[in-house]
């Protein structure tokens, strides 16, 4: 199925299980992650998805606050910026901006 083409909430979970997969992965390679509270934000990020918290109120996504400071790997640095990315969307679709 082409992104484009998906609904908001099918596109949200897509953006959502990239990362989730991208998390996982920081989380498995020890020379990648900075900080430990990855895991913790793993198992919200999990929540966040399961329970279609992006339908309501509660839609805020509680990043690490580490997360987008000095220091950080690459892919951290990439996974900060899919999760503004996702937000942003979430946003404009389903909060009307």
């Amino acid at each position: 199925m082409e992104i484009n083409a998906m609904n908001p909430e099918d596109h949200i979970q897509h953006m959502l299980q990239a990362i989730i997969e991208q998390t996982q992965s920081i989380i498995n390679d020890s020379r990648k992650q900075s900080f430990g509270s990855l895991e913790y934000f793993l198992g919200h990020i999990l929540e966040y998805r399961d329970e279609q918290q992006y339908l309501t109120d509660e839609w805020h996504i509680r990043t690490p606050r580490w997360l987008g400071e000095y220091g950080n790997t690459p892919e951290e640095e990439e996974l900060l910026s899919d999760i503004y990315r996702l937000q942003g969307y979430i946003a404009e679709k389903l909060k009307g901006g």
